[in-house]
Parts: structure tokens; C-alpha cells; sequence
């Protein structure tokens, strides 16, 4: 064995090894910008992905708006990511119509799907996953599960949880 695959098995076996809490998802905003998940990680932050028609999601998205109103300025971010096609104009009506001041944007739904740990006839929407700004991932909800019922409720529990936590570490 070379000395390189002595120190990264050497590595990997102590634990050592970085690998990313969550994956990278690129990003389409409205006006040809692009952002990254990865430019999150440092703050506690959340990704919703939804479509623009989707009544739940209409009903999703401005929870999220007053979770970070509630808790942007201890830090926390959100970002909504659109399945839909041709999404860039529906992303900037479904803001303006549901009053959306956090980034909403689109991406291809392979992309979306490999971020989220889904196959696309998988995926429901509105989906999450909030994370801690390690990027770890501390919640992670696939459409219809039980956490939207009391969305709101679960969502500000979660949110205050990991907020909390930044301030110890």
C-alpha cells in the first residue's frame, strides 16, 4: 500500500474524512442569478420544494415567510425551490401573490431529487428539509408527511430547536 492510501485509510477508519452534511442544489433565480445550498451553510436554514399550483404549497410558503420574519434575525434562512416548468415567470407571481420576501427559485427535478434523497415519482410537494448551519440535516419531510398537519406548530418548534443550539456551540 502507498503512504497516500495508508493516511486516507487511516483516515477514513479514525472518522476523519469530510464528507458534506447535505449535498449541494443549485439554484435558478428570477433575473439569470444562481445561488447554492452551500451558501447557507453557516446559519440554520431550510429548503422547501413546491410547485406554484400546488395548494398545499400555496398554504406552506407563507409559513415559512412569518418562520423567518420570526427567526431571521437570530440567523435562520429559507430558500424555495419550484419543480415546475418554464417556472421563472409562475416564481415571481407566486411571490408577489403570496407575499414571499425569501429566495424562490427552480432547478431541474433530477437535481432536486438527488439533493432530497428521492426518485422523481417520489416526490411530493411541498417538501423540506431544514438544516443546522453545519448543513447537517435536522429534519427532513417528503410531501403528505405528518409534519404538515401542524406545520406551523412544527416548524416554529424546530426552527427555535436548532436556533437554540447555534447559540451553544
Amino acid at each position: 500500500m502507498t503512504r497516500r492510501g495508508l493516511i486516507l485509510t487511516a483516515a477514513a477508519l479514525s472518522g476523519q474524512t469530510k464528507k458534506p452534511a447535505t449535498p449541494n442544489l443549485k439554484i435558478n433565480l428570477p433575473g439569470g442569478r444562481v445561488m447554492n445550498t452551500s451558501q447557507l451553510v453557516g446559519s440554520p436554514f431550510a429548503v422547501t420544494i413546491f410547485k406554484t399550483t400546488c395548494p398545499h404549497c400555496q398554504k406552506s410558503l407563507p409559513i415559512m415567510e412569518k418562520i423567518v420574519k420570526e427567526f431571521g434575525p437570530k440567523g435562520f434562512k429559507a430558500v424555495a425551490v419550484a419543480v415546475d416548468q418554464n417556472a421563472e415567470p409562475l416564481v415571481i407571481e407566486f411571490a408577489k401573490t403570496y407575499k414571499v420576501s425569501f429566495p424562490l427559485g427552480w432547478a431541474p427535478i433530477d437535481d432536486i431529487c438527488r439533493y432530497i434523497d428521492l426518485k422523481p415519482e417520489q416526490l411530493y410537494v411541498p417538501a423540506l428539509m431544514v438544516m443546522d448551519r453545519t448543513g447537517k440535516v435536522r429534519g427532513r419531510f417528503p410531501g403528505g408527511d405528518a409534519f404538515f398537519n401542524m406545520e406551523e406548530n412544527n416548524l416554529r418548534n424546530l426552527v427555535e430547536l436548532i436556533v437554540k443550539d447555534q447559540k451553544k456551540s
